[in-house]
């Protein structure tokens, strides 16, 4: 196969129809849309974050911040520190704010700790924008960015604290960065090294977000498929990796702990697994590395973005797949159809799979469908056989239909954005059961609220979410109540009275034919539902 060298190509956008009697002015407005797009897409993710109360996995991130506190920072190993480091400040100025503000104005602790994702996840619309830019030109870039701004599925995960969403933040401008030099290495090597330096930086923060080291080779197998002779237009490794080395122990200094490298040893080895299965479509599957591809089916992805996604973006994807491979040998497709193989398969291969993994595929999947939307409105305003005014009058219908439908999806959604589905969904899923996880251990505040007033001195509550029971039973003022797993423990026969809280998205090998027997014999006392999504029944057990 012949070498390639770098060389920036003609961006396919709108340029393709710059001989037509309409025109845009794309590069005038562009900063315009890309400030509104970001607006909208702070707006949506911040709006109404304390909706859920805490999951299991955000509330190891409060502990961990108390450990951090008191100067102990390899509580929560498993995860670098970053996130948490910018939780630590926010729910610290939280705390500052709640000390001069009224009170309906003060900032929950939810809040407080989802933020600093809500507006990474917003910040992600820039990064997006410029890849685009770079990549595809104007239009594709504002198109995305809008799509970003809109996509109900980026928002769901955006506004939870997980990992997830300063992996790919840090990913994306990573990656700008990199083809901004690559673009100005052509004219300027010396110039081209401040970027290569900036890219290494955000890969090691990338790193320090979450420890997910095959975006690295993600992206350099990209480059080795583009750019197999650079010349001098390349990163000083020494200035690159070391950039990212520098970035990543400024930003996870716990990594340098002993403490720290025996956590993470006990947890590959599964020491702190209490349970084990994971829910999907009405059934257990194991989730052990060893299995793969045997655990999770290998549709779950695929059957993710075909009943989760807006109907209107996949059928944007579809001329975008055609550019993906009629431009197969440009830069930005190339990147394309790396990303879209390479998150994709391996992800689906194995046995594990989390819906906030995703979160790249649907950064991937709005680039393409932004290309689609271009390429496709381009297409239509070549068609000499059709008038002036028939073509803008059709791209224009288009482009309402497209845009309406995006918004539609997002006022559908909120604020439950991980519930949403499209029409497919809604038809072949009606009662939102397929993915139980997406429900975030919503209704366990809720429950807790509700058994709080009411429950016995003394009484249990029987969970598979215990530290976040625990959490609110303090907070409602009731630490006489004790909390106990349901996966571990089963239902206690020593308590007067116990309170079981049974959610779909905690169901486990363990529990289940505990929770079988449960509902086949009592009646829950309440049930809480998203709609026709169930996501927590809690039954009430008096022993006399």
């Amino acid at each position: 196969m012949p070498a390639t060298t770098y060389t920036p190509t003609r961006p396919a956008t709108w340029t393709d129809a710059s001989s037509l009697p309409l025109t845009f002015a794309w590069t005038r407005t562009k900063i315009v849309v890309l400030a509104i797009a970001t607006t909208l897409a702070f707006t949506f993710r911040v709006s109404g974050l304390s909706t859920y109360g805490f999951s299991e996995d955000e509330l190891n991130k409060v502990t961990a911040i108390e450990q951090y506190r008191a100067g102990h920072f390899s509580a929560n190993a498993e995860h670098p520190m970053l996130m948490k480091l910018a939780m630590w400040g926010s729910v610290d100025l939280a705390a500052a704010w709640n000390r001069v503000a009224p009170e309906p104005r003060a900032m929950s602790l939810e809040t407080a700790l989802r933020l600093p994702n809500a507006i990474a996840g917003a910040a992600t619309t820039v990064g997006l924008f410029g890849v685009a830019d770079l990549l595809f030109g104007d239009a594709v870039a504002a198109v995305v960015s809008a799509l970003w701004a809109f996509d109900v599925n980026a928002i769901a995960i955006n506004r939870i604290g997980k990992e997830d969403t300063l992996l790919l933040f840090f990913f994306v401008l990573a990656v700008f960065c990199y083809e901004r030099a690559k673009r100005a290495g052509v004219t300027d090597v010396v110039a081209a090294q401040r970027w290569y330096t900036a890219s290494g930086a955000a890969f090691g923060l990338m790193l320090a977000s979450k420890y997910m080291p095959h975006y690295l080779g993600i992206y350099a197998l990209f480059n080795v498929l583009t750019d197999r002779e650079p010349g001098a237009n390349k990163p000083d490794r020494l200035r690159h990796y070391g950039a990212m080395a520098a970035a990543f122990a400024i930003a996870n200094v716990a990594i340098a702990l002993p403490e720290t490298w025996r956590y993470i040893a006990g947890y590959v080895r599964g020491d702190m697994l209490a349970h084990h299965g994971y829910s999907y479509a009405g059934a257990l599957y194991v989730t052990d590395v060893p299995v793969s591809p045997l655990g999770v089916p290998v549709t779950f992805y695929v059957r993710l973005l075909a009943t989760k996604v807006p109907l209107v973006v996949l059928a944007a994807v579809v001329p975008g797949a055609i550019e993906m491979v009629r431009r197969r040998d440009e830069r930005g497709f190339v990147l394309l159809r790396v990303l879209a193989v390479l998150l994709l398969v391996p992800y689906s291969l194995m046995a594990a799979k989390f819906l906030r993994y995703s979160l790249p595929m649907f950064a991937t999947l709005d680039l393409i469908a932004a290309v689609g939307l271009v390429s496709g409105i381009g297409w239509l305003l070549r068609k000499q056989w059709l008038t002036v005014a028939t073509r803008v009058t059709v791209a224009t219908v288009g482009g309402v239909v497209f845009f309406g439908g995006l918004a539609a999806a997002q006022q559908t959604a909120a604020p439950f954005y991980s519930l949403f589905q499209n029409a497919i969904g809604a038809d072949a899923d009606p009662r939102a059961a397929a993915f139980p996880e997406q429900t975030y251990d919503y209704g366990v505040r809720e429950a807790i609220e509700a058994i709080a007033p009411i429950a016995e001195p003394s009484a249990v509550v029987v969970t598979d979410a215990p530290a976040v029971a625990a959490h609110y039973l303090s907070r409602s003022g009731r630490p006489d109540v004790a909390v106990h797993s349901l996966s571990a423990h089963g239902i206690t026969r020593d308590a007067h009275e116990a309170w079981v809280i049974v959610q779909d998205e905690h169901a486990t090998f363990e529990n289940q034919p505990t929770v079988d027997q449960l509902r086949a014999r009592v009646r829950p006392s309440i049930e809480f539902r998203i709609d026709e999504a169930l996501a927590a029944q809690v039954f009430r057990i008096a022993r006399r």
